[in-house]
């Protein structure tokens, strides 16, 4: 699954740039992302607040389609109780930052509707962990610098989808990401937290095209 993503991103780049010369819309997006990762137990009460600020280029192959990529700048990850483990009681907040690259294709349901679906690849910028000192005895954690970017995965990837309404040249949309690689490093203390999690977000946006 990785490598057939990894390949319809890197063939979907290539297409758009033989489309240069088609008509396209650039322009500009952000919004609030409400993160979260599947962890067992989790649940949505879990959901972390961030945001994501880009750009995008929207180019029309037809009347009913396009391609569609974007470059994020994105805060993830998410919080979690520890209430219900045994000598853990505390919690843990995980602030991850990415830059990702979305490569999307666009249905037209309408002039003023659409559908977005797509692979995606993501950059971990930065990741800082806060927790609380019961949790660290209880996982044999030094301090919240030993949670630091070394812990997680550089590379994220998954797939996206959503709706999106035009109201030219402004536009307002949703989409829903879920990450199909394990977000911690195995054998680093990250992974004792949250064992083989992935990222899961759900994004409102506003933007306007150029």
């Amino acid at each position: 699954m990785k490598k057939i993503l990894v390949a319809v991103l890197i063939g979907g780049i290539l297409f758009v740039s033989n489309l240069s010369a088609q008509n396209s819309d650039f322009g500009a997006k952000g919004g609030l992302n409400f993160s979260n990762m599947t962890v067992s137990g989790n649940n949505d009460e879990n959901l972390k607040l961030g945001f994501h600020v880009g750009v995008f280029d929207k180019i029309s192959i037809s009347e009913s389609f396009a391609i569609q990529p974007e470059l994020l700048y994105s805060v993830k990850g998410f919080k979690y109780n520890f209430d219900n483990v045994v000598f853990a009681d505390g919690e843990a907040k995980f602030n991850l930052r990415y830059i990702d690259l979305p490569v999307k294709l666009v249905y037209n349901l309408s002039p003023d509707f659409e559908f977005q679906f797509g692979p995606y690849v993501s950059y971990l910028l930065k990741a800082k962990v806060k927790t609380d000192a019961e949790v660290m005895d209880f996982f044999d954690i030094d301090s919240d610098g030993e949670l630091d970017r070394a812990n997680f995965r550089p590379f994220d990837m998954g797939l996206s989808a959503g709706l999106g309404f035009n109201f030219h040249p402004f536009l307002l949309g949703f989409n829903y990401n879920v990450g199909l690689t394990r977000v911690a490093k195995e054998n680093r203390p990250a992974e004792e937290i949250i064992g083989d999690a992935r990222n899961t977000v759900i994004q409102v946006y506003a933007g306007i095209r150029f």
